[in-house]
């Protein structure tokens, strides 16, 4: 390079000088210093990439498709085979390569992204999104998956809504009178709901039915009580079942007892509900709940019954069991002493037996087949045919005389867990066959109440688990976090036990709820009608339902209607 001239020299020389000064009044972190400084790196980047020299022609995009996963079935692995790099990154888990020099990183640190995270269900990056779903074995060994056979889940719905139900006051102990009360109040209002149920379903037939009934004061065409008129009548129904098992429980929780004679009539109603909710049309899993519902009244019912029955006859069949077992021992020494008596007597009898005279064996005649050379044909016609059937009967004779023992032993007379109970002989010993025999001939007296209450209460775990068992069919959690969310949030959002059933007001629409427990412990009905009234209400608001406030009036004894009538005829809907 020719030199520069001395006027060009002086003047850069004074321009390094004025800028080192200038660099050392400004600070560091400057933007003209830090332009300044990255310029200079970036040259020095490029002279370093001068090193490399000239990039080769990259590979083609196209490559052929790599081979076949071995198929073998020897248990050797198969040799390792080279993976062709895809233009775009292998794997998405490692990083891009970069330049090991410190400045360069820290540069370009803040235009670097992380890799989107590999999708799950691929183990490398170079296995298709399309693969074969089919359980074939990977070059790994492994077994993929079929996905195609698992059926979709469906749509998780949220278990706690975003209702939250109202802590009202504890009540407390509630006074006798108060139980009256609310005994009197709903028994009468189920009569209501029954009556309107009855009579709103028969009006909803053809008038050419033989069931058909028309109302006296129908309602308006445009209202929801005439659109939906079936669905409201059973909406009745099962309202008025809630009432009338309500009103019954009440009164047993009052006296903490079952009285059976109530419940008894119940029983046809139950039925009567049922049919209605059964034998018409189709309904969806909403409607299907309130059978469940229905099912589930009767199951706990059914339990309340045979549990206070159990209870009852716990103590009477206690002292029937211990004289069984008195009369068992008794029964289990007399024989005991019976084979000890009988014991010399049987041997003299086995030494006088023993010297008897020996049975006769057959002759050769009587057992030698027909066609034996020893054998004498026997004749019983002129022409001297030989009668062998004669033969026959004489060893089917003979065998007959001597069967074969049987090698079936016979069945205890007990079952094992009875045996238990029968006293062991005078030295210790396990009771003999003789005395096990003896005991099994007990027998106890059985009065008409105690035979009652045993068939009541095996009656009652029959039915009710047969009720329970329909009952969960229908009427679920699930099904009603789906369709009764404001019931369901009720119940999970709740700060009630078990044992505080009395405690909610089965009007109010925002207090709190309990799921009810076993039916086996004989509680929990309360629960059930608080719950029925519940379901009733929430899915009666979608089809207008007022309930008491709607129901069809019952017909006066005189000719002229009250005035409760009147006004009950005006917000009948």
């Amino acid at each position: 390079m020719s030199s520069l001239p001395s006027s060009s020299s002086s003047s850069l020389s004074a321009s390094v000088k004025l800028k080192k000064r200038f660099v050392q009044v400004l600070p560091y972190s400057h933007p003209l210093i830090l332009s300044l400084t990255v310029s200079g790196r970036a040259k020095q980047l490029l002279k370093s990439l001068e090193i490399l020299g000239p990039l080769t022609t990259p590979l083609p995009p196209d490559l052929p498709p790599s081979p076949p996963s071995s198929r073998s079935n020897s248990p050797a692995p198969p040799p390792s085979k080279r993976k062709l790099d895809p233009p775009q990154n292998s794997d998405p888990t490692k990083r891009q390569r970069t330049s090991n020099h410190p400045d360069t990183l820290s540069h370009h640190n803040h235009h670097y992204h992380l890799p989107p995270p590999p999708p799950p269900l691929h183990r490398s990056s170079n296995v298709p999104s399309t693969f074969n779903l089919r359980s074939e074995p990977s070059e790994d060994g492994e077994v993929r998956e079929d996905l195609a056979s698992i059926p979709p889940r469906t749509t998780a719905i949220s278990v706690l809504p975003s209702f939250v139900p109202v802590r009202r006051p504890r009540r407390g102990k509630i006074a006798p009178l108060d139980y009256d009360a609310i005994f009197n109040k709903y028994h009468q209002a189920g009569r209501l709901l029954k009556f309107s149920g009855d009579a709103r379903f028969w009006s909803t037939y053809p008038s050419t039915h033989k069931e058909y009934r028309p109302l006296s004061h129908p309602p308006p065409p445009n209202s929801s009580y005439h659109k939906f008129g079936a669905l409201i009548a059973r909406l009745e129904l099962v309202d008025a079942l809630v009432c009338f098992a309500y009103s019954l429980w009440i009164k047993d929780y009052s006296k903490k007892q079952c009285f059976l004679n109530s419940w008894v009539t119940i029983d046809a109603f139950l039925g009567w509900c049922k049919n209605k909710w059964t034998t018409e049309d189709t309904f969806g899993e909403r409607e299907k709940a309130l059978l469940g519902l229905i099912w589930m009244i009767e199951g706990f019912i059914r339990a309340r019954k045979f549990y206070y029955a159990a209870k009852q006859a716990d103590p009477e069949v206690d002292r029937a069991w211990v004289k069984m077992k008195s009369e068992m021992a008794t029964l289990s020494r007399e024989a005991e002493k019976a084979e000890m008596n009988g014991s010399a007597g049987s041997a003299g009898q086995l030494s006088l037996s023993s010297q008897a005279t020996p049975q006769m064996l057959p002759s050769p005649a009587s057992i030698a087949p027909a066609n034996s050379a020893n054998s004498t044909p026997i004749t019983n016609s002129a022409g001297g045919t030989p009668n062998t059937s004669s033969s026959s009967a004489t060893l089917v004779a003979s065998q007959s005389s001597n069967p074969p023992r049987s090698t079936q032993s016979t069945p205890p007379a007990l079952p094992a867990h009875i045996v238990a109970h029968v006293p062991n002989t005078s030295n210790g010993r396990p009771p003999s066959a003789n005395m096990i025999a003896a005991a099994a001939k007990a027998t106890a007296t059985l009065g008409p109440t105690l035979t009652f209450n045993l068939k009541e209460q095996a009656n009652g775990i029959l039915t009710a688990g047969y009720c329970m068992e329909h009952a969960q069919r229908f009427l679920t959690l699930p099904v009603l976090a789906r369709h009764y969310p404001t019931t369901f949030a009720r119940m999970m959002g709740t700060s009630l036990s078990a044992h505080e059933e009395h405690e909610p007001d089965i009007e109010d629409d925002e207090g709190e709820l309990f799921w009810p427990g076993q039916c086996v412990t004989g509680e929990g009905l309360g629960w059930v009608c608080l719950m029925g009234k519940a379901m009733v209400k929430e899915i009666g608001r979608d089809f207008g339902y007022i309930g008491l406030a709607g129901v069809v009036p019952k017909p006066e004894a005189s000719s002229g209607a009250s005035p409760a009538d009147s006004s009950r005829q005006s917000v009948h809907r």
